[in-house]
């Protein structure tokens, strides 16, 4: 929206009831902390960073937004009206001012489009997001004219005297407010409350114009986090948005009752998504992938025609055809190039693997350079480590290496090189050699039959 309003996000408040060191508003919600929802909403519909009220000693709250926001410090936590007030005079506006909290997430974009026309239409002082929950208990009720159904005023059911009525209405903390009648009246808002706050819904009587109010279709979107349930319901509410976008766009999920993505993850269309699987962060797939049951992907970027089973793979990059089958784990810094294979209780860890190779069962590639066409097989090791410090593998293109064997960094096997089944390498092996390094085999014959006389005469 080119000229969207300014949005200024609160987002001082302590949250103690989630017990819990971290701020409330960098608490995870489907793969991003909470307040990033929220800003990138209000990007959405104004085209701009919005302001990020912030309480004192909250660097990790900067630190977490960084230069998607600008930041004011309230500088006690008095109140959602002393926090808007914080705001200093060069950034007050006297244009359309779009006010949310830090805590409310599910609010969508089209939604704030729909208050922004509706406060423009009406010409208010103020426009107010509202909602009919299931549940107002503890929420601020609104009170509208009868006759007009412009708001009145709004009271926190904690402060409603005993036995008044209480509409079942509620604010939902989102607010467009005309700048030039809200700065001014800021300044005139008092605390005589129960808890002693600047409440800005306070602000409404002295704007000097009528306030209007929205009520949200889905009160679902009206949300506050303040708990760690309250948090579970809205990580639910998010996860069915992500999996019906991914299932519009052309994504089978078999289950969604039981499938974790991130609002985060991009999935190509024609892929599935079997039960029980986790996609998260920043992972990206194309288009043809068969992903679980039981996978578990963060941050990997994989191609088309991506096939992963029961296993975990983790800030990695998946070439077109890859293969991994079950039980398998790919750790950070791994490429798996087109067409490579996993089979099944393999580990590779912060390496490359060429396309069209083969890591077979039961094998560790730790810290190497895999070339193209590579057979590594079944058990085989790369041993990184002496104690002191880790060493790279390199095995060339085309290299076949057999059942068993184990590695020892640093090494280099150079192209069309064989490795025997069972052998211990440790010295570099030339282009197109065959490396042996185990004991010869010996045949002792007649050894059972003299081992069983032996106990037979032992006393």
């Amino acid at each position: 929206m080119a000229d969207g309003p300014r949005a200024v996000i609160l987002a001082a408040g302590e949250g103690t009831r989630m017990r819990s060191a971290l701020p409330k508003v960098l608490h995870p919600l489907a793969g991003r902390a909470l307040i990033l929802h929220v800003i990138e909403t209000a990007n959405a519909v104004t085209g701009r960073p919005p302001i990020v009220v912030v309480g004192p000693n909250r660097a990790d709250v900067v630190a977490a937004v960084g230069d998607r926001a600008e930041f004011v410090e309230q500088a006690e936590p008095r109140g959602t009206g002393d926090a808007l007030r914080s705001v200093p005079e060069h950034l007050r506006e006297a244009g359309e001012v779009l006010v949310m909290s830090g805590d409310v997430p599910l609010v969508r974009a089209e939604t704030l489009g729909r208050l922004i026309d509706h406060h423009r239409r009406s010409r208010a002082a103020a426009t107010l997001l509202t909602a009919m929950p299931a549940n107002p208990r503890g929420l601020g009720r609104v009170y509208r004219d009868p006759e007009t159904g412009r708001v009145v005023r709004t009271i926190e059911e904690r402060d409603l005297p005993p036995g008044a009525m209480a509409p079942p209405e509620v604010g939902a903390g989102v607010y467009v407010f005309n700048g030039a009648r809200l700065w001014p009246a800021l300044g005139r808002i008092g605390n005589d409350n129960a808890q002693g706050e600047y409440y800005l819904p306070d602000v409404l009587p002295l704007l000097g114009g009528h306030v209007e109010a929205m009520l949200l279709t889905d009160p679902e979107e009206a949300l506050g986090i303040n708990d760690r349930c309250q948090l579970a319901t809205a990580e639910a509410a998010l996860r069915t948005r992500v999996l019906d976008r991914l299932m519009a766009g052309g994504v089978t999920v078999e289950d969604p009752a039981t499938t974790y993505v991130d609002a985060t993850v991009r999935v190509g269309r024609d892929s599935v998504i079997r039960p029980m699987s986790l996609l998260r962060g920043a992972t990206v797939l194309g288009e043809g992938c068969e992903i679980g049951p039981l996978a578990q992907l963060y941050d990997v970027v994989a191609g088309d025609r991506v096939t992963i089973g029961a296993s975990h793979v983790e800030a990695s990059q998946l070439g077109d055809g890859v293969v991994i089958g079950s039980f398998n784990r790919v750790r950070p810094g791994s490429v798996l190039a087109a067409g490579v294979s996993l089979g099944t209780h393999a580990e590779v860890k912060n390496s490359r693997v060429g396309a069209g190779s083969r890591v077979n069962h039961f094998s560790c590639v730790l810290d190497s350079d895999v070339g193209e066409r590579v057979n590594v097989g079944a058990g085989t090791v790369t041993c990184n480590f002496d104690g002191e410090a880790k060493h790279r593998t390199v095995i060339e293109d085309d290299v076949f290496v057999g059942t068993n064997a184990t590695l020892v960094a640093p090494l280099t096997i150079h192209r069309d090189a064989y490795v025997a089944a069972g052998s211990l390498v440790n010295e570099d092996v030339p282009e197109g050699a065959l490396a042996v390094g185990r004991g010869r085999q010996s045949n002792i014959e007649g050894w059972a039959a003299r081992r069983r006389r032996r106990a037979e005469t032992s006393p």
